[in-house]
């Protein structure tokens, strides 16, 4: 069992320790969420809310339930535990060189180093109270571990199904009438786009055990549109925002934003759906939740002392977004469920997207991986369209390349004959000075202004250069002799 915990405490640090740990940890000072107790069929009560200040004393009812009691003297005393304290900083500083070994490729020092990690997080002796304080956490790694092994959770049980009554119909009525009329064209397009993602997102619903129901939720987020981008920054056809996404241990930064990525996203946010289960317990909350964000949702329920979504809505609890984002859900189910009954016919599904990866560790010219796998630019970019630049992500070991279906053979081959993978483009930056002129600057670099003016677009547009303007130069070859 100890070897058990210390293998989670591993997952748990590895899953977010530079973030989501971080995170969490902010979100948990602020808030204690008292787990309801449903093995005697009493009644669920509402999350209870309270501030740091307030977490280290009890109520004369909190008293009595020790489960309660023992967690808050817990929390109380362990800010004054230095040994357990002083351990917990070296097995961070442990796992710190055992992530940077590893990234740099040096596993054996990584396995070393992590196995000191364990044995010092061992010492800090951490009382069994914690471990219950952070049962949020422990879920989320059992969901982890169950996507990593492949582990059906649900397996022998009964799959969940989303409720579809709703607070307001009228409401779920006014959005089958515009799904089905105004937004027609809109959601048939979506529809037919769903057919490259559906298998992939059945299969990670099922592994998580997630009602079917949620197939559709990308309709109401996305419209099925991977590139769709919003106002806020959430994006993907999951329509992640950047915090929630590198907290489910997506990459999002310069080179590649797995937001989307159609299976990384996929697998992030029936994570997050089923960790939000785990908090609420209801399906249509952890709808509101993933619209508005759990700790808001939760504010709100304590606020108007509301225990479900028909009671928010009714006392203009939330958003008005938020009001409508279940009726929206449950009008595209409602859709989705009997096609042609709302005119939807003759729908062109989208195949399912079929390739091949490349496994690499180093950064790849996409012009480069094209040529190899005997392809365009623009097809490798389709395949994967997380990535950002022009090249595979830096720092980014066993990074997944997806290449056309049937091309890794030939792949291999060309991959193997290539020098340089990330050669230089050819160009230069030359910043004008007085006195220049296209034609004088194409005498310096062996080239003609033709090739300048058509390597810079933007001198069609003007007469004369401007003091300081860049331009993009392709030296001759002369320029190199």
């Amino acid at each position: 069992m100890k070897k058990l915990v210390l293998f989670l405490i591993v997952l748990f640090v590895s899953a977010g320790f530079s973030h989501a740990f971080a995170q969490d940890a902010q979100a948990y000072q602020n808030q204690v969420i008292a787990e309801p107790d449903t093995s005697t069929g009493a009644e669920i009560t509402q999350p209870v809310i309270v501030s740091p200040e307030e977490s280290v004393s009890v109520s004369s009812e909190e008293e009595t339930d020790p489960v309660v009691s023992r967690m808050t003297s817990a929390l109380s005393q362990a800010p004054q535990n230095e040994s357990s304290k002083k351990a917990i900083l070296d097995a961070q500083d442990c796992y710190k060189q055992a992530y940077d070994a590893y990234k740099k490729g040096d596993f054996d020092t990584a396995q070393k180093q992590f196995g000191i990690f364990m044995e010092k997080m061992k010492k800090a002796e951490i009382d069994s109270a914690l471990y219950y304080f952070l049962s949020d956490d422990f879920a989320r790694i059992f969901a982890k571990l169950d996507q990593i092994y492949s582990i059906d959770s649900s397996s022998g049980a009964v799959a969940p199904s989303f409720p579809m009554e709703c607070p307001d119909n009228t409401l779920v009525d006014k959005y089958i009438k515009i799904y089905s009329g105004s937004a027609k064209d809109n959601t048939r397009a979506a529809l037919e786009r769903s057919g490259a993602y559906r298998d992939m997102i059945l299969k990670n619903i099922q592994a998580f055990g997630l009602p079917k129901e949620l197939l559709y939720l990308p309709i109401v987020e996305s419209l099925f549109s991977n590139n769709d981008t919003s106002s806020a920054g959430a994006a993907g056809l999951w329509q992640i925002v950047p915090s929630q996404g590198r907290a489910q241990g997506l990459q999002i930064n310069y080179w590649i934003d797995e937001r989307k990525d159609p299976e990384k996203a996929t697998k992030a946010a029936c994570m997050y759906l089923k960790e939000l289960y785990f908090m609420l317990n209801d399906w249509q909350l952890v709808l509101a939740a993933y619209n508005m964000g759990e700790y808001g949702l939760i504010r709100d329920m304590k606020f108007s002392n509301a225990a479900d979504i028909t009671q928010m809505t009714s006392r203009n609890a939330i958003p008005k977004e938020t009001q409508a984002y279940v009726p929206q859900f449950i009008a595209v189910v409602t859709i989705a469920n009997d096609l042609e009954k709302y005119g939807f016919t003759d729908l062109n599904y989208a195949e399912p997207i079929k390739y091949d990866v490349y496994k690499t560790d180093k950064v790849i010219d996409l012009k480069i991986a094209a040529q190899c796998a005997e392809t365009t630019v623009e097809e490798i970019r389709a395949l994967n369209p997380a990535l950002k630049a022009w090249c595979t992500p830096q720092g980014y070991p066993g990074f997944e390349l997806k290449i056309p279906y049937g091309s890794k053979e030939k792949f291999l081959a060309n991959i193997a004959s290539v020098k340089d993978l990330n050669p230089s483009p050819g160009f230069i930056k030359y910043k004008v000075v007085k006195g220049d002129y296209v034609e004088k600057i194409a005498k310096r670099y062996a080239t003609t202004p033709q090739a300048i003016k058509q390597d810079n677009p933007q001198l069609k547009k003007q007469k004369y250069l401007r003091l300081g303007q860049v331009l993009l130069i392709r030296p001759g070859r002369q320029y190199f002799k």
